[in-house]
């Protein structure tokens, strides 16, 4: 089984950081910095699909299976593209609650 390298990581690292270093900021470059991860991290996905090509048949080249007959460089694109979105998914669920609290935090200050 091949390890996957580091560069597949590079992606959700970037956005986890980001999103961390956004709350300093205005709310709204939380947002923009979430869609813009979302959108990037799609288009990973999408790009690393399309470079793969038609699969192979396992049975007319040697390979274990058609996904052990594709270019790992694709795969790799995939992957990371997928662990950034579901990166992104995660830090919107995050967003949500730290929001609400903070909302409410607010709203309790003011009264």
């Amino acid at each position: 089984m091949d390890i996957v390298p580091g560069f597949v990581f590079i992606l959700p690292a970037v956005i986890v950081v980001g999103w961390i270093l956004s709350w300093w900021g205005a709310r709204r470059v939380r947002w923009v910095l979430l869609s813009a991860a979302a959108v990037v991290s799609v288009l990973g996905v999408v790009i690393g699909w399309h470079a793969m090509g038609p699969p192979a048949d396992p049975r007319a080249v040697n390979c274990s299976s058609s996904w052990a007959c594709t270019d790992p460089g694709s795969l790799y694109l995939v992957a990371a593209g997928l662990l950034g979105f579901g990166c992104c998914l995660v830090l919107l669920l995050l967003t949500l609650v730290g929001e609400a609290i903070l909302i409410r935090r607010a709203r309790r200050i003011s009264d």
